[in-house]
């Protein structure tokens, strides 16, 4: 039997009854943007009655979406949903979060999905958007947020020869990247950058696990190789969720000698930048291996690196080199090329422009993963 053609549900309702008894909010635009349909649950969750809003452009509620969940405006000069659904066909669940204005003026968090509404004709006639009120759910994720924020290096400092900085920005409101450095009681400058598999709490949840079994090995060994081979057989025997894995690499050096040791479990490689008569020319540091949890016993190789006064040392996550443009382009290497080569004038230099590189290069200004990146600059003479 054939349940999509059972007559009793379309004789006892109608498609307008089914939006009206949704729990989830509902409303339908036109290309103009103007408001045609508001359901109950909508009215409920941002409490503005149908009656009024009808016939607004979405744009009077305030605006009606305020930001996302990094602070970017989505309405006038933003990124706007329905703009994308109703002008750029996108359909689909908006990434992470939208906070909308309630009728009493506060934000909340929304989860909201946009599809495009066509006549029978194919044309584009309008928006559907469906949301979700998310308070609770991101209330714990704030909280996750919080404490990985106290976990991670946030602010740049300087040992030695060398300036350290870093880039840290979840996908979500909390991920599974992490970024730390510092200098140790005998005055090495250990750094770290790890990815988990996945988003969210649980990607988060296996980036603390990271970060305790690597200050852990550090009582027993300041070798990098070494420290991958502890903190990988403690994962595999402390973690025995199938499928996750963790990308780390880790950094020691000497912040007076710019000499130094590089490790890496899977993860993407380290490039070193050496200024080369007024050019950064990038120069890898390649080491293919097993990712942490892969292999109990797996063996990693240190590699020996220096830096000259001038260069740069950048780590970076695979949310940077696989961050897409709109024809779906890969940012790669030759983007980070590309994005040191503007740096050789003597302007200040920030890890947060590369950040706002790769969502510009997005047309929904969004990115598909975590992204994180350590930089370690060696001062001129």
């Amino acid at each position: 039997m054939n349940t999509c053609n059972d007559e009793f549900l379309l004789e006892a309702t109608s498609y307008f009854d089914v939006l009206e008894q949704m729990q989830d909010g509902i409303f339908i635009v036109d290309r103009d943007f103007t408001i045609r349909y508001w359901n109950p649950a909508a009215e409920t969750i941002l409490g503005y009655p149908a009656r009024e809003v009808c016939g607004w452009a979405c744009s009077t509620l305030g605006p009606l979406c305020k930001r996302d969940a990094s602070g970017n405006p989505l309405c006038g000069e933003g990124i706007c949903p329905l703009a994308l659904s109703v002008k750029g066909g996108y359909t689909g669940r908006y990434p992470s979060y939208v906070f909308m204005r309630t009728a009493d003026g506060r934000e909340i968090p929304l989860s909201l999905t946009m599809s495009t509404l066509k006549n029978r004709e194919g044309q584009v006639v309008g928006g559907i958007g469906m949301f979700r009120d998310m308070t609770e759910e991101y209330g714990q994720l704030k909280l996750v947020s919080e404490i990985q924020k106290n976990m991670v290096t946030i602010e740049p400092f300087a040992v030695g020869h060398l300036r350290i900085s870093t880039l840290f920005h979840p996908l979500e409101v909390t991920g599974g990247d992490f970024v730390e450095a510092f200098k140790t009681d005998t005055g090495l400058l250990v750094a770290s950058s790890a990815d988990a598999t996945g988003h969210g709490v649980s990607a988060a949840l296996f980036a603390m696990i990271y970060k305790t079994l690597f200050h852990s090995c550090l009582k027993s060994t300041y070798s990098p190789a070494k420290m991958l081979e502890l903190i990988n057989k403690d994962f595999v025997q402390t973690s025995t969720v199938e499928g996750y894995y963790l990308t780390a690499s880790i950094i020691v050096m000497d912040p007076n000698k710019r000499t130094g040791y590089f490790a890496s479990a899977g993860h993407p490689m380290a490039l070193i930048f050496r200024k080369r008569h007024g050019v950064f020319v990038p120069e890898p540091i390649r080491e293919r291996s097993f990712m942490i949890g892969m292999v109990e016993n797996c063996k990693y190789q240190e590699i020996p690196f220096s830096l000259d006064p001038g260069d740069i040392l950048f780590l970076a996550s695979d949310g940077v080199y696989e961050a897409e443009d709109e024809n779906g382009l890969p940012f790669e290497i030759e983007g980070v090329t590309a994005f040191f080569a503007d740096w050789t004038t003597e302007k200040e230099r920030d890890l947060e422009d590369l950040y706002r590189l790769l969502k510009s290069r997005n047309p929904m200004g969004q990115l598909a993963d975590d992204v994180s990146a350590l930089m370690i600059e060696s001062d001129s003479l």
